[in-house]
């Protein structure tokens, strides 16, 4: 599902990178800015600070620029904190060969969690002002929870007695329950089920190791399942455009999405999956989908791999003997 243009666009991608972070007028490391990820750590930032200043920068194809129907095209940066429903936007400068330049501003009481940092290229086309004509391929986050510069984030795990716990109680026979409401994913693991914690976290023999990695497996797929479900009904759609969700339910969709439709973009997939949800159609073709990537996520495939070819050489050696 791609998005239709009434109007000539860019043809060719438009880079967003982000060259260098001040907070408080003051370097970041660059240890802590990642062009991979497209990701800006804040956590390391120790003492109370005021502003953060972002210095962007946005390239596309020169030629294309200056070859197309339109006329007078400008770049912006954009903010966007979903948590505090925040957006700016800040004008960036054109150094010309089709590269503008500029700085974006985080003021501390404007953002938790996480915002995004997108660009866009507008001109004058037809007559009309203001038309889009290229957008930022990957958009950036400045993460202010984050200690590392990755878009990877995991589950926190915490050992419960289910069993009169307000929360868990009702799943008191069940042996993990993963709450996915809150601002953080958190995977609630049943230590009242008898010999469930020793099997993994105490796993001596090669048997126990080998129940150890199944049974973990089997865990990581569930909690990607409920964690990906979670994240898109948290999507939605706005003036006929998909609205990624932000947070943690973000992160999860853009890690499972490129394993569904792998031969479009994470934005088609979004569109796609959102559309198919809000029609009503029959959700054999996703669940199919979502249990493809859950097993890739989970590791699932090796594990099951690896357990069938220990146990074929487990029941040989005890034949042999």
């Amino acid at each position: 599902m791609k998005t239709a243009f009434p109007y000539p666009i860019l043809v060719g991608g438009v880079t967003l990178r982000a060259e260098e972070v001040w907070v408080d007028n003051i370097p970041l490391s660059l240890n802590l800015i990642s062009d991979h990820e497209h990701v800006i750590a804040l956590h390391a930032i120790k003492r109370d600070w005021d502003e953060i200043r972002v210095r962007v920068s946005v390239a596309v194809d020169s030629d294309e620029l200056g070859a197309g129907v339109w006329a007078s095209p400008t770049c912006v940066a954009s903010v966007r904190n979903r948590k505090t429903n925040l957006r700016l936007t800040f004008p960036l400068y054109y150094e010309g060969e089709g590269r503008w330049n500029g700085e974006v501003e985080l003021r501390r009481g404007e953002h938790v969690g996480r915002c995004e940092i997108d660009a866009w290229v507008v001109a004058k086309v037809k007559g009309v002002e203001g038309r889009l004509i290229g957008r930022a391929e990957n958009r950036w986050s400045a993460d202010f929870e984050a200690k590392q510069p990755t878009s990877q984030r995991s589950i926190k795990m915490l050992w419960k007695d289910f069993a009169g716990h307000p929360f868990l109680d009702e799943f008191r026979d069940d042996p993990w329950i993963l709450d996915a409401e809150s601002n953080e994913p958190v995977l609630y693991l049943n230590s009242s089920l008898e010999g469930f914690r020793p099997v993994l976290e105490g796993a001596a023999s090669a048997e126990q190791k080998l129940v150890r990695e199944v049974v973990a497996s089997h865990i990581a797929s569930e909690a990607w399942t409920a964690m990906f479900n979670t994240a898109l009904y948290a999507s939605e759609a706005k003036g006929g455009e998909s609205q990624w969700p932000g947070g943690w339910q973000e992160d999860v969709l853009r890690r499972m999405l490129p394993d569904f439709f792998p031969e479009i973009s994470p934005d088609e997939a979004l569109a796609e999956l959102v559309g198919r949800r809000v029609s009503g159609e029959s959700g054999a073709d996703l669940h199919a989908r979502l249990m493809h990537s859950a097993t890739l996520h989970s590791r699932k495939q090796k594990t099951v791999a690896t357990t069938v070819r220990t146990l074929a050489r487990m029941s040989e050696s005890k034949g042999d003997s």
